[in-house]
C-alpha cells in the first residue's frame, strides 16, 4: 500500500472516531436536556381548586390567590382557580371578611374553605368620621403625588351576557398606571371570542377606572363624578364609621351614602375600607349612580339610544409600597332595552411589573375591540400566558375562537 493510501486510511479512521465522539456528546447533551426538562416539569405543578365559604359552602368568586407573596391569580366567577407553582411555594388565599389561609403548594386542598373572620371593635377614643375622612383624603393625595406614574401589567377579561346567556368574551393584557386607579391603558395584545351575532360594547374596560379622589390632574377627563375622598365630602354624602379587625389587620369601615343634594349627578357610593395605621384605602365596594350608556342596535351605526346603566364595583388595593396600588377591579354592569337584558362582567387584575414579552410593544387604546382585531391573534403568546381559569361557558367560547384562528 502506498504511503498516501495509508495516510488517507488513517485520516478516515480518525474522522470516524471524531464523528463518533461528537455523536456521543450530542446524545449525552440530549439526555441531560431531557432530564432537566423532566425535573423542571416535575418541579412546576398545576394547582386547581375552588374557594368556598366554610359555613355556607357557597363559592367565593374573585378571591385573591398569592404565590410567594405575589398575586398569582384570582378565582373566577364560580370560585374556581388554577395556577402553576413549585411544591414548596407558599400559597395564600384571601377574601374580604374571611380569614386567609397560607399553605405550601403540595398541601393545598382541592376545596379551599375560608372561615368568616370580622370583628368590630369598640372605640376607646371616638374619632369623628369627618376628621378621619379628611385625613385619609390628604394621605391618599400625598401618596399619589409621589407614585402617580407608577405602572404595572394588568390582565383583563370581560364577558357579555344577553338575557343571561353568555355571548362573547374579551381578554387583553395592558400596561397601565396603578396608583389609586388603573388608568392610561396601553394594549399589549388581546383576543375576542364571540358565540353569536350580538351587540358588543367595545370600550367598557374604561369603567374599570374607578376614581375615588377629587381634584387631580391625573383624573380621566371623561369622568365627572362626585367621589368620596373629597375635603368637602359632606356636601354630598351621609357617612357612618366603624372600626374592625380583619385577619389581624385593624381597618376603618366608612360607609358613604348620597344625601340627595345632587340627585342627578353621577356619584360614587358604597363602603371604603381604610388601613387604621397608614390611613390609606385597601378596598372599596360600591355603585356609581346616574350613569347612562348609548346602545347601538347595529354595530357601526351612527345613532344610538341612551339608556340607564347600573354599575356595581369592587376595587382592592395593596399598600405594601406605601401607596394604594390597584390589585383588582371587578365590575358588574347592567342595562336593558325594549327587547333584551344586557350584562357585562369584567375583571382587571395586577400581574406585577414584570415584562410579558421583550419583543412586544404596547399601544395606547382608541377602540379596544378594533385594535385587538387589527393586531390579530397571537396563539404562541396566549399559550405562554394563560392566566385565569375559565368557566365552562368561557371554555366553549375560547374553543370556538381557537378554531376560527
Amino acid at each position: 500500500m502506498k504511503h498516501t493510501e495509508v495516510a488517507a486510511a488513517i485520516i478516515r479512521k480518525e474522522d470516524k472516531m471524531i464523528y463518533k465522539r461528537k455523536m456521543s456528546i450530542k446524545r449525552f447533551l440530549l439526555i441531560v436536556f431531557a432530564l432537566l426538562m423532566t425535573s423542571h416539569i416535575q418541579a412546576q405543578n398545576i394547582l386547581e381548586g375552588v374557594v368556598r365559604d366554610e359555613e355556607s359552602g357557597e363559592v367565593l368568586p374573585f378571591a385573591h390567590i398569592y404565590c410567594q407573596d405575589r398575586l398569582a391569580t384570582m378565582s373566577n366567577s364560580q370560585g374556581e382557580f388554577a395556577l402553576v407553582a413549585k411544591p414548596s411555594d407558599v400559597i395564600r388565599v384571601t377574601f374580604l371578611g374571611h380569614k386567609s389561609i397560607s399553605v405550601v403548594a403540595r398541601e393545598l386542598p382541592k376545596v379551599v374553605m375560608l372561615k368568616t373572620s370580622v370583628q368590630y371593635l369598640p372605640e376607646v377614643v371616638v374619632l369623628p368620621a369627618s376628621n378621619l375622612i379628611k385625613d385619609v383624603t390628604r394621605k391618599t393625595a400625598n401618596a399619589l403625588k409621589k407614585w402617580r406614574d407608577e405602572r404595572s401589567i394588568f390582565f383583563f377579561r370581560q364577558s357579555t351576557f344577553v338575557d343571561d346567556t353568555q355571548r362573547n368574551m374579551m381578554e387583553a393584557f395592558f400596561d397601565a398606571r396603578c396608583a389609586l386607579t388603573a388608568s392610561n391603558f396601553k394594549l399589549f395584545t388581546g383576543r375576542i371570542a364571540e358565540g353569536g351575532d350580538v351587540f358588543y360594547a367595545a370600550d367598557l374596560y374604561k369603567v374599570s377606572q374607578i376614581w375615588l379622589l377629587k381634584k387631580d390632574k391625573n383624573k380621566p377627563s371623561y369622568i365627572k363624578t362626585i367621589v368620596p375622598l373629597d375635603l368637602h365630602f359632606d356636601d354630598y354624602y351621609e357617612t357612618s364609621l366603624r372600626k374592625m379587625e380583619y385577619d389581624g389587620q385593624a381597618l376603618y369601615e366608612i360607609h358613604f351614602s348620597s344625601n340627595n343634594k345632587a340627585p342627578f349627578e353621577k356619584i360614587v357610593t358604597g363602603t371604603l375600607y381604610v388601613d387604621a395605621e397608614q390611613l390609606l384605602p385597601v378596598k372599596m365596594q360600591g355603585k356609581i349612580k346616574n350613569l347612562t350608556i348609548v346602545h347601538y342596535s347595529v354595530e357601526g351605526s351612527l345613532f344610538g339610544e341612551e339608556l340607564p346603566l347600573n354599575i356595581s364595583f369592587d376595587v382592592s388595593f395593596s399598600i405594601e409600597r406605601n401607596f394604594p396600588e390597584v390589585m383588582s377591579v371587578i365590575i358588574n354592569s347592567k342595562y336593558k332595552d325594549k327587547n333584551h337584558d344586557y350584562r357585562f362582567l369584567s375583571l382587571l387584575y395586577n400581574m406585577g411589573c414584570k415584562n410579558l414579552d421583550t419583543q412586544m410593544k404596547s399601544y395606547y387604546i382608541t377602540d379596544l375591540r378594533k385594535q385587538i382585531k387589527k393586531r390579530g391573534f397571537n396563539k404562541d403568546f396566549w399559550n405562554r400566558h394563560e392566566t385565569l381559569k375559565r368557566t365552562d361557558l368561557e371554555k366553549t367560547l375560547n374553543d370556538l375562537q381557537a378554531e376560527e384562528n
